[in-house]
């Protein structure tokens, strides 16, 4: 027992790289999410419409939030869309309305903590009702319901990324790639022919799961192509991602090192945790991850109802995020030939 025990503990020390996964991979995890999970700093911007003097007086003495102006012929609809506020304050015949765009905990909190200082000083013990509404989505909504697209987009993406980078290592392990790259076969051509190969299961993943979030009764808004489009995208970046981990990977074990690195950090940028009140300005990370464009390009079809216009600029960086992993899987798999 004891010798086992030394043999393993040898093998190991002289494993670098699961060592690191053991020693120091937890710790910059950890790290991440101290940073992501800290009080954040960020000031909504909030405008009025139909307030009591009194209270806008109190309002523009708030240091948790900024007020905006907003024009009376304009809706509040219309002005949280176009990006003017995070929150417009009002108030009608039930009381103290407060509308944000959708539900953000670092938002709604900041806001209504700024309104309550401010209704206990200027109304005293009549205090108003206050009621909280949303654009996009209902405050009893399921959470499955509120982050349907992330999980269209995170589920997408780990699985296709496990399936293609398992199936590669075994090409290479079973020497079929070295057996290829012995032919004059273009190395461009054999890296296109293993991601059409694994891209096909990914078409059909794609359209399963769209297909079957919408029998779950997730909601849907926009276009279903713009939104199978975005899936598709994700899935390939997933194959060519998958691809390149294997070709540095020794065994199914080495691709599976890389997870908490290449998965796990995307993850935290995707949108599970709302990227624009980030501290520390973190926010800047997700604008290299390409899960975070995808889940940006999914909640604008399926939760925003936008048209392919309104998410092309997602689309045209995943394509380039595709575009450059493709040309490091060239490069890296025309070793094989030597």
């Amino acid at each position: 027992m004891i010798n086992i025990a030394e043999r393993i503990i040898k093998q190991m020390v002289h494993d670098k790289r699961s060592l690191a996964m053991i020693i120091i991979v937890p710790l910059f995890l950890l790290t991440l999410l101290y940073l992501l999970l800290a009080k954040s700093s960020y000031v909504p911007v909030v405008a009025t419409e139909n307030l009591p003097a009194s209270f806008m007086t109190m309002l523009e003495e708030q240091d948790t939030i900024r007020l905006a102006v907003k024009d009376v012929d304009e809706t509040i609809e219309t002005f949280l869309k176009n990006g003017k506020a995070d929150a417009v304050i009002s108030q009608d015949e039930e009381g103290l309305r407060i509308t944000f765009v959708e539900m953000d905990g670092v938002k709604v909190n900041a806001v209504t903590d700024a309104l309550k200082s401010v209704v206990s000083v200027a109304a005293g013990k009549s205090q108003p009702e206050t009621n909280i509404d949303f654009i996009y989505g209902k405050k009893d909504q399921s959470m499955f319901d509120s982050l349907g697209f992330l999980l269209l987009s995170v589920l997408s993406f780990f699985m296709i990324f496990l399936f293609s980078g398992i199936s590669f290592v075994r090409e290479r392990t079973s020497d079929t790639l070295e057996r290829l790259m012995l032919t004059p076969i273009k190395t461009v051509s054999v890296v296109g022919g293993y991601v059409l190969g694994f891209g096909f299961f990914a078409v059909i993943q794609s359209v399963l799961m769209l297909i079957y979030a919408k029998i779950l009764g997730m909601p849907f808004v926009g276009s279903w192509l713009v939104a199978a489009l975005i899936m598709l995208l994700l899935a390939v970046l997933a194959v060519v991602t998958g691809v390149l981990i294997s070709a540095i990977s020794r065994n199914e074990f080495q691709v599976m090192q890389f997870i908490p690195i290449i998965i796990i950090p995307q993850i935290f940028f995707s949108g599970l945790i709302p990227v624009d009140t980030l501290p520390f300005k973190l926010n800047y990370l997700s604008k290299i991850m390409p899960l975070y464009y995808g889940s940006e390009g999914l909640k604008g079809v399926l939760v925003y109802g936008y048209g392919f216009g309104r998410v092309m600029p997602q689309i045209v960086i995943l394509l380039c995020f595709i575009a450059a992993v493709f040309a490091a899987n060239v490069f890296v798999v025309e070793r094989y030939r030597a």
